[in-house]
């Protein structure tokens, strides 16, 4: 009985796992073909897709922000 829990668990877990791997590929491609990274999120699903890979708003002139060694 253990070993039938047991496997329940981990088959829903695992397909969670996937199922928000799934939701954040989707994000990605949305975002990159809708070519949106230079403005703020639309929405709470684009905001945490960022959040969730570590980008945030892309600046046109990203390199000018940026300290300058003189």
């Amino acid at each position: 009985m253990t070993l039938v829990i047991t496997l329940s668990v981990a088959t829903f877990l695992a397909g969670a796992a996937i199922g928000v791997i799934a939701i954040i590929i989707a994000g990605i491609h949305r975002e990159d073909r809708a070519k949106t990274l230079t403005g703020t999120p639309r929405s709470h699903a684009q905001a945490a897709t960022r959040r969730m890979l570590g980008v945030g708003v892309r600046h046109d002139n990203a390199d000018s922000s940026e300290p300058q060694d003189e």
